[in-house]
């Protein structure tokens, strides 16, 4: 509507001055009345100086408009000198606009206000920062678990704790550590997590972290309390039977007087109690050894890997057992897959779970190792096997050092894995189906 009065105002201005224009060419060419011409000129003039006074002003209110727009200003006036029916229609549609915008502008504002307030009060300690380590937003959890006032630059956390800092660095969108820090007396482990965001064109790293120590320490708790019933039922499953022996061969040599020959049956019941004694002894001491083997775990060296080289070692293990009737599928991709962790420590816990899968199955069964290259950089290598599978109440349990459900198991071997993959900043993780199977996958982070 605006555009149509603003159209046909212009359009009978330009008309007017044409018509007269023409008028005063007739009167110069046809009629002797020079004065009359000069007349005309003067309107056409006239009429000229109003249409560009009439388009100027128009210009300048919508000029006047913009920039109160891009001013940021709400409190938007317009003339009311300038009269005219287009102009009032003009006027009234800027200021809704200005209105619309002020809504939208205040809207904004105050959802702005939300969002800081719940970031600032979130229980999570926020931090983003870009490329060069400018920090965007802390909040005050952060500046909190971080032990600081204020900060401006991520490179001021390497005066206090310069793995902090390096650790800030190399995290990768989608990565989670744990770390443990310390400073004025006070111990933290902090659960990190990382991902990425673009501000205003810019990338930004954004980290989230919170203190588990409560919850570390209520699970350490409680492993250490499953590990002592493990150790308890272990040991005194082993001690109990050489009580009993020693108290029986005691009893039988308490019994017998002195300057009496002993008759072959004491002596044979003698040597076979001192042989028992000897067996659960030796176990006693391997079971031990295994306490040493998984508390000595040697700090890992992390170099290139081959997935492919990985595995012709794995197989040339397993063709010493040719004759088990268990059929081994490899599949990798891609095939030149590659990976930075302990190759020693690696082929260690692979041949633990072969080995473990072997057991679960009793014959003609199938066993898949397989490695992949995930979308989020971390390699996964999954072990698969058609055995027997594991019971939801034994999954419970499957972690904890020496708990086993095999008559000649240690009970490590999980553990161990996990010790090791916790060690390489990696997980593991059990799926099974009691009468199906199981899936044991290792996934480790950042691929060659």
């Amino acid at each position: 509507m605006i555009y149509k009065s603003l159209f046909i105002q212009v359009l009978i201005r330009l008309s007017s001055i044409l018509l007269l224009s023409f008028l005063m060419g007739w009167i110069i060419w046809a009629t002797a009345y020079p004065y009359m011409a000069l007349l005309v000129l003067m309107l056409v003039l006239w009429l000229s100086y109003r249409l560009v006074h009439y388009l100027n002003t128009t210009n300048r209110l919508l000029s006047q408009f913009f920039l109160s727009v891009k001013n940021e200003d709400s409190a938007l006036s317009f003339p009311k000198n300038i009269s005219g029916k287009s102009f009032d229609e003009l006027r009234l549609g800027m200021q809704e606009v200005n209105l619309i915008i002020r809504d939208l502008r205040l809207k904004a504002q105050k959802k702005e206000m939300i969002s800081d307030a719940i970031i600032e009060h979130a229980a999570v300690g926020l931090l983003s920062f870009d490329e060069n380590g400018l920090v965007e937003c802390i909040n005050h959890r952060g500046r909190e678990l971080l032990g600081i006032h204020n900060l401006y630059n991520i490179k001021a956390l390497k005066k206090n704790d310069a793995d902090l800092f390096d650790l800030f660095e190399i995290m990768k969108a989608g990565d989670t550590r744990v770390y443990h820090l310390q400073g004025n007396g006070v111990s933290k482990y902090l659960l990190i997590s990382c991902t990425t965001i673009k501000q205003e064109g810019k990338e930004l790293k954004l980290l989230s972290f919170t203190d588990i120590k409560n919850e570390m320490d209520a699970q350490e708790l409680e492993s250490w309390q499953k590990l002592i019933n493990v150790l308890t039922h272990e040991i005194m499953n082993s001690v109990s039977p050489l009580t009993c022996l020693s108290e029986k061969l005691e009893s039988n040599y308490q019994q017998i007087e002195t300057g009496t020959v002993l008759t072959e049956s004491v002596l044979t019941k003698t040597r076979n109690g001192l042989q028992v004694i000897k067996e659960q002894g030796q176990g006693l001491m391997y079971f031990v050894e295994a306490y040493r083997e998984l508390s000595r775990i040697p700090k890992p060296n992390p170099q290139a890997i081959s997935v492919s080289h990985l595995f012709m070692h794995l197989q040339d293990l397993l063709h010493m057992y040719s004759n088990d009737q268990i059929q081994y599928h490899f599949n990798i991709s891609p095939k030149d897959l590659q990976f930075y962790a302990d190759e020693a420590l690696v082929k260690q816990v692979l041949i633990n779970l072969v080995k473990n899968a072997r057991q679960a199955i009793h014959s003609n069964g199938e066993i898949h190792l397989k490695a992949e290259d995930k979308q989020n950089g971390n390699v996964e290598i999954s072990i698969t096997d058609t055995g027997c599978g594991i019971s939801g109440e034994d999954m419970k349990n499957v972690f904890i050092p020496f708990f086993t459900t095999k008559e000649e198991g240690s009970g490590i071997g999980l553990s161990l894995a996990r010790q090791i993959m916790r060690l390489h900043h990696g997980h593991i993780s059990v799926e099974s189906e009691e009468g199906k199977g199981t899936k044991v996958k290792l996934v480790f982070q950042h691929s060659c």
